[in-house]
C-alpha cells in the first residue's frame, strides 16, 4: 500500500538538518553501547533527559519479528487482524489493519537501529511537530512525529521497553472514532503491547 511506505519515513524517522551540524537520526544506528546492565548505568550520563523503564522487558521477540509485540487477546480488542511483517533499515516491522476495515492500519516498528532507547527519541525532538510525555501501563513514552497529522488520523508514539530499545507505533486512521482521535489508538496499542510482552 502507497500511503503505508510514504507515511512511515514521512511521519516517524526523518530528520530535518540543522544548520548543517551532524546529528543522531531515529533512523540510524547511534555507535553501539554495551548491554551489560552495570556498564549502561554509567554510560548514560546525567545530561540524559529520557524516563528510565522500571523493569526491562524480554525483547527477544520483538527484535526479530514486529507482529509479536501484541497477542491474539490485544488484537480482539482493537479489532485488528493478523499482522503483515517486512523488513526495514530502522528495524523489524509489522503492519496491522482493522479487520472490518483495512484503510485503519497501524505500523509498528521496533527502533533496532538505535541503541539508547527513548533517549535517541529525546535527544531528536527539535526536529518533531509535536512531543508530549505519557506512559503506556507504567512504562515511559512519547508522542512525538516530524509532521504533525493528528487531525488526519495519524499519530505517532514511541514506547520504551528496555533503555536501549523502543518500538515505535505509527497509527493512520481513515474512519471511525480513532481517525478523530489516533493518539487514544496508540495509547491502547502501546498498552496491549506492554501485557504481552509481561506474559512472555
Amino acid at each position: 500500500m502507497n500511503r503505508r511506505l510514504l507515511a512511515v519515513p514521512a511521519l516517524v524517522f526523518a530528520v530535518l538538518a540543522v544548520g548543517g551540524c551532524s546529528a543522531k537520526t531515529r533512523g540510524t544506528a547511534n555507535p553501539a553501547e554495551t548491554t551489560d546492565s552495570s556498564s549502561s548505568e554509567t554510560s548514560r550520563s546525567a545530561a540524559d533527559s529520557a524516563p528510565r523503564v522500571p523493569e526491562p522487558l524480554n525483547a527477544a521477540n520483538i527484535t526479530s519479528d514486529a507482529c509479536t509485540t501484541i497477542n491474539a487477546d490485544g488484537r480482539a480488542t482493537l479489532s485488528l487482524g493478523d499482522g503483515t511483517s517486512r523488513s526495514t533499515a530502522n528495524g523489524p516491522s509489522c503492519t496491522f489493519q482493522e479487520a472490518a476495515d483495512p484503510g485503519n492500519q497501524i505500523d509498528v516498528t521496533t527502533v533496532t537501529a538505535n541503541k539508547n532507547g527513548l533517549q535517541d527519541v529525546y535527544d531528536t525532538k527539535a526536529n518533531d511537530a509535536y512531543f508530549g510525555e505519557t506512559q503506556a501501563d507504567g512504562y515511559p513514552a512519547v508522542y512525538a512525529a516530524a509532521l504533525d497529522d493528528r487531525k488526519d488520523g495519524k499519530c505517532g508514539l514511541f514506547v520504551g521497553v528496555t533503555d536501549q530499545l523502543a518500538v515505535n507505533i505509527l497509527v493512520q486512521y481513515d474512519h471511525g472514532s480513532g481517525a478523530s482521535d489516533p493518539c487514544s489508538v496508540a495509547q491502547k496499542f502501546g498498552e496491549a503491547m506492554i501485557h504481552t510482552l509481561k506474559e512472555g
